[in-house]
């Protein structure tokens, strides 16, 4: 049984109110996160999640956070959807560009390369000359400069 069977319309709507009365955006900034679903009622836009957390909230005594709602804002759209709201899907589109092929696997054709008996020579990892470990003196352990000559001993 989902967290959100519990709420009702009637819940749903004193929502609404608790959410216009604490001025909304601010009121987010208290529960933390914003939703990617918008309720959409009388002309204006509100939060889903937000709204099903409040509604849950008024049902039962505790308040959910966005990141309770099992299935976060799409969870909470399905809920508010089922009790007769309309809700808009405001998620990003897919990272994938239109047009673009997506990057899979080059198919293998039948034949295999044999393994060689000789191991492959990997080649040394290369590391900025900044994350090198400066070259001490070993008299008085300044660094030394590139000449290799320590210009405190000699």
């Amino acid at each position: 049984m989902s967290l959100l069977n519990s709420i009702d319309r009637d819940h749903v709507l004193t929502a609404l109110d608790t959410w216009d009365a604490a001025g909304g955006a601010n009121y987010m900034l208290v529960r933390g996160g914003v939703s990617t679903h918008v309720l959409l009622h009388h002309g204006k836009e509100y939060d889903a999640a937000a709204i099903a957390g409040i509604a849950h909230g008024l049902a039962t005594g505790r308040t959910l956070t966005p990141a309770d709602i099992p299935g976060g804002s799409a969870g909470a759209s399905k809920a508010l959807t089922r009790l007769g709201f309309q809700v808009r899907d405001d998620s990003p589109p897919s990272t994938r560009v239109p047009g673009t092929r997506t990057r899979t696997p080059r198919a293998t054709t039948g034949t295999t390369r044999a393994a060689s008996s000789t191991p492959r020579a990997t080649r040394p990892a290369r590391v900025a000359a900044s994350d090198r470990p400066d070259k001490l003196c070993p008299t008085c352990f300044i660094a030394l400069p590139a000449t290799g000559i320590c210009d405190q001993c000699d």
